[in-house]
């Protein structure tokens, strides 16, 4: 029998974190000797292109240093020649040294341009050893490099956490569960375009990190400037009148509407468990205040508003106060609409691992997220999650060395690893939504080859990048958007629009008082942004669906991606 994940941050620190890193290093050698990579050839080639490139620096400070040589010998020269043919007159002693100086210097210079073309020379020879020692390495691990899948981390992970489990790909019928069970609405994702989704199930309930990039209007402030002069009679210490210009350099500025891009990432869960319960958590600030004077007086601070929210029968909230007050404090969910379901969620139990979540930042993030919940609806935000990579392109596993392969693999995957357990855990610190299992999918098993969601086609578009779909006229980022156009065959084409905007130049004039006693009119240069969009088709099939005909259509194509188990390629653009 499956075990639930109860106590996640003792269960991450006592046993996950070790195993994962233990999984880690196990795949990272079997991926090595599936490849029959020589590990000892590969770290003898390695030294030998290290000690090369020690050569090379050497070879480049003795270069430079001939060459700053070559440029004083004749510099100093060529000023010694000048200053003895300079009219006037000199002592037979001052230009005896001239000369001497201008030989010198000569002499210098061209002493110094065969060891400059030698050293040259030897600097060329050792950066083509460099190169082809290079690609011998890079030929070394090429076996491995094309190992690397997308679902290598997620696989790991479910190795390592009992009850989760990750999708190949966001599946149109995983979003349409959220939809249609759970209650979730397309509409966030208005105004957004997804960078990339990992979905995926707790005991048979779905989830998904999502990565989007949106737009929100800023605002840029323009400067202009005007240079004026006027002219004032002054009267000296004589008492003398004169003339006197004056010069001023007037300044306007217009502040103006700009498009400003943010990328952001959250965490989707859908839950049959607390249905008709909905609260908001957000950060306390109390995470690293323990024992301190002011964290206490902020704790006190916070409960006494509770308490006094509590005991207000003027509104029509029916928020009680729970007896653990120090649960209430650091959760403080004043919002909460059904006391009963909140009572059922957060048992005792549940009350003291998520106190212990937010507690720590030893092992974890502490009290860092934003839980949402909207009926059957969770969603999670947070600092670290915000701040992750939860893209698992394979591609950047590449390398041509084989430990610092190793390294960064064990880095990359331990770090994404605790990101997304982090992200996760204040889900699974609630002991019913473990308990609680989507009826329908008791008997579903598990995900087939299911058409994808536009999801992961807006992830794919966004993969390709915005340069591929933007409008000519477009100077600024871009937001794409898919629409399913047709589905054939386990073949569908989208069409992807690019929203964007041009700019348009813009003058105002501003007026400005100067020093002379008048206004004037100073020009401020500014951008208007206007949208323009234009929309493209991609053509993709989900891996076991494509045909023949379709993987030699996206060969030929100029532009074609294979990600997440997904073929695409882009037909031409029309405008």
């Amino acid at each position: 029998m499956i075990e639930d994940v109860y106590e996640p941050l003792a269960r991450f620190r006592d046993e996950f974190r070790q195993k994962f890193a233990a999984l880690a290093r196990d795949k990272f050698v079997e991926l090595a000797r599936r490849a029959g990579v020589d590990v000892a050839a590969n770290r003898a080639l390695v030294k030998t292109i290290r000690a090369l490139r020690r050569q090379a620096s050497s070879a480049r400070t003795k270069k430079l240093i001939c060459g700053l040589l070559i440029a004083l010998g004749f510099v100093g020269a060529a000023a010694a020649a000048i200053g003895a043919a300079t009219v006037g007159e000199r002592s037979p002693e001052d230009m005896g040294w001239l000369v001497l100086l201008a030989v010198a210097g000569v002499i210098l210079g061209i002493a110094m341009i065969p060891l400059f073309s030698n050293v040259s020379g030897a600097l060329k020879a050792i950066e083509r050893r460099i190169d082809a020692k290079m690609s011998e390495a890079w030929r070394q691990m090429e076996p491995m490099n094309r190992l690397y899948t997308w679902d290598l981390t997620p696989r790991l992970i479910e190795a390592t956490v009992p009850r989760l489990a990750f999708d190949p790909y966001f599946t149109a019928a995983r979003l349409d569960s959220l939809r249609s069970h759970f209650g979730w609405s397309d509409g966030f994702n208005n105004g957004k375009s997804i960078t990339f989704a990992q979905s995926g199930e707790i005991n048979g309930n779905p989830f998904v990190f999502g990565q989007y990039l949106d737009m929100q209007w800023g605002e840029k402030t323009y400067y202009g400037h005007k240079e004026i002069s006027w002219t004032e009679w002054e009267e000296d210490s004589e008492g003398r009148r004169h003339r006197v210009t004056r010069y001023e350099t007037l300044t306007a500025s217009v502040t103006k509407p700009i498009p400003e891009y943010g990328e952001h990432k959250l965490l989707i869960y859908g839950n049959d468990a607390a249905p008709n319960l909905s609260f908001t958590h957000r950060p306390s600030g109390l995470t690293g205040a323990e024992g301190g004077l002011c964290g206490s007086i902020r704790k006190r601070w916070r409960l006494s508003r509770l308490k006094a929210y509590s005991r207000n029968l003027d509104d029509d909230s029916n928020f009680t106060l729970m007896s653990n007050q120090e649960f209430e404090t650091w959760f403080h969910t004043k919002d909460r609409d059904n006391e009963v379901e909140f009572r059922l969620l957060f048992t005792p139990v549940a009350q003291t691992q998520m106190l212990a979540l937010m507690k720590d930042t030893s092992v974890g993030y502490g009290d860092d997220f934003t839980f949402l919940k909207r009926k059957r609806i969770n969603m999670l935000l947070s600092k670290h999650l915000d701040e992750a990579t939860i893209d698992t392109d394979p591609s950047r596993f590449r390398n041509w060395d084989y430990d610092a392969a190793f390294a960064y693999f064990m880095k990359f995957n331990e770090r994404y690893f605790k990101d997304a357990y982090f992200s996760l855990a204040p889900l699974l610190a609630i002991p019913l939504y473990q308990q609680t299992r989507m009826h329908e999918d008791i008997w579903k098993g598990v995900v087939g080859r299911d058409p994808s969601s536009f999801w992961e086609h807006e992830a794919i578009a966004n993969y390709y990048g915005d340069a591929s779909f933007r409008h000519p006229s477009s100077i600024t980022r871009n937001i794409l958007k898919t629409r399913l156009v047709r589905r054939e065959g386990g073949e569908s084409t989208v069409a992807v629009t690019a929203y964007g905007y041009c700019g348009e130049d813009r003058v105002d004039y501003e007026s400005v008082y100067g020093g002379d006693g008048n206004w004037h009119d100073v020009a401020v240069h500014w951008t208007e942004y206007l949208p323009v969009e234009r929309t493209s088709e991609m053509c993709l099939s989900e891996a076991g669906g494509e045909t023949d005909e379709f993987r030699a259509r996206a060969q030929a194509a100029s532009a074609r991606a294979f990600r997440r188990s997904i073929l695409s390629y882009l037909k031409v653009q029309n405008a």
